[in-house]
């Protein structure tokens, strides 16, 4: 079983992201910034891009804003594709709410939450959860806010019984108080195979901010991809 991670950068690269699937054959996609236009005009990039050239059967979208662009209406937020069934999907907040008319004065962080889909794979039922953290702009090492959020979400973890995979980018490192709140509860393969980084030269950023944590299941192999199909490299495991 084959799990790959992104942060999308809103989709701005989606024709490169579905090449990216076509060669790599994910069996499960968490991604994150995923941008869904009704209609983009050829303006914007999209989810529904993507899907045509690699779809999926199942799917679960999570929005956390939605705003205008032009005659249309558009979502972003975070989203988890399946070639197995998924039995069952919901959301919860780690901050904010969703927000239905997303507009510039609005603060970058008043939607934050993290999407859960329960997935039959032909090895059993697998938790599988991606989240987009909550955004300190001066630096990756978190603030209360992310230790609260962190702390809420292996709080929601402990509550399942089957194996979990995690997924997202958290804007922090392995090192920050944050994420070290899963030390003891997920097996975190960004920190466990030393990745330095997951960012690229589209921007500034050096940090390994991306992340699979797991419980309750073996990796075969653990990678991150050079492809560049947004400012945040692709994370791929087999399980």
């Amino acid at each position: 079983m084959k799990v790959i991670q992104l942060n999308t950068w809103s989709c701005h690269l989606a024709p490169a992201i579905a090449q990216l699937f076509e060669r790599e054959q994910p069996d499960i996609v968490c991604l994150q910034e995923v941008l869904s236009a009704e209609s983009t005009h050829k303006l914007l990039g999209s989810i529904q891009e993507i899907l045509q050239v690699y779809p999926f059967t199942y799917s679960y979208y999570s929005p956390l804003v939605q705003f205008r662009f032009m005659a249309s209406t558009a979502q972003r937020g975070n989203m988890i594709l399946s070639k197995f069934p998924i039995l069952s999907s919901s959301e919860f907040w780690t901050a904010g709410e969703f927000q239905a008319d997303f507009v510039q004065e609005i603060p970058y962080n008043a939607a934050r939450n993290v999407a859960h889909c329960q997935i039959d794979t032909p090895h059993g039922l697998v938790h599988v959860l991606t989240t987009h953290g909550y955004h300190v702009g001066a630096h990756k090492l978190g603030s209360e806010e992310t230790v609260k959020a962190c702390r809420q979400i292996a709080h929601y973890i402990r509550s399942l019984k089957e194996p979990v995979i995690l997924t997202g980018d958290f804007n922090l490192t392995s090192q920050s108080e944050s994420m070290c709140v899963f030390d003891g509860l997920l097996k975190n393969l960004t920190k466990e195979y030393e990745i330095q980084t997951t960012r690229n030269y589209l921007t500034t950023k050096t940090e390994a901010c991306d992340f699979i944590l797991t419980r309750g299941i073996e990796e075969k192999s653990f990678t991150v991809l050079d492809d560049v199909v947004s400012d945040h490299k692709a994370l791929v495991a087999e399980f």
